[in-house]
């Protein structure tokens, strides 16, 4: 499906490079070859973070992590609860996938204490499924300013990514099974 904004097309052009770039090695191996990915990303999008999550058992683990911010808190390796984060709620299609301005939002994941630990202003989100069907975990964009130029096409083309990330994950490899939903 073509995308109308150049964003939109530039994040599609993305995932397309990823699909090349990482069609052999080991699970570990492909998810390292996303990093120069993910920064492209995050750049398109004007973002501050963009992460690749893993969902296991009941953690959000960070496995990939572009930051224009060298003090963030979001750092490859570290998890957090599941049921404290968006993550759970973007693979359970609860969250929308553009959020430009979290505090006027009306979702209950505003309230959720990440929120303002991480200073999450708005956020851009697509679940990670790997090609069995299996949710992995999740691609996510945030920063600290609302933006209200952020449209409904970067949501999508954010998905045709996450689908790509997906997939790569998904090939023959050490990946173990993903533990959800448990």
């Amino acid at each position: 499906m073509p995308f109308t904004t150049p964003v939109a097309s530039r994040l599609t052009e993305i995932a397309r490079s990823i699909a090349i770039a990482t069609s052999a090695g080991s699970t570990d191996e492909r998810l390292r070859a996303l990093s120069p990915f993910l920064a492209e990303v995050r750049e398109a999008l004007g973002m501050e973070i963009a992460f690749v999550s893993q969902l296991l058992d009941d953690r959000r683990i960070f496995k990939v992590v572009s930051t224009s911010d060298p003090a963030s808190r979001v750092r490859v390796g570290d998890s957090d609860p599941l049921i404290e984060t968006y993550c759970m709620y973007v693979v359970q299609g609860r969250l929308p996938p553009v959020i430009r301005d979290i505090r006027s939002s009306a979702h209950e994941a505003v309230l959720l204490p990440i929120t303002d630990e991480l200073g999450i202003g708005c956020y851009v989100s697509a679940p990670v499924v790997l090609p069995n069907g299996e949710v992995f975990g999740t691609l996510c964009c945030f920063s600290q300013a609302a933006r209200p130029d952020l449209v409904e096409a970067d949501g999508q083309a954010l998905r045709e990514v996450a689908l790509a990330i997906g997939t790569a994950v998904g090939r023959e490899g050490t990946l173990a099974s993903p533990r959800w939903p448990p």
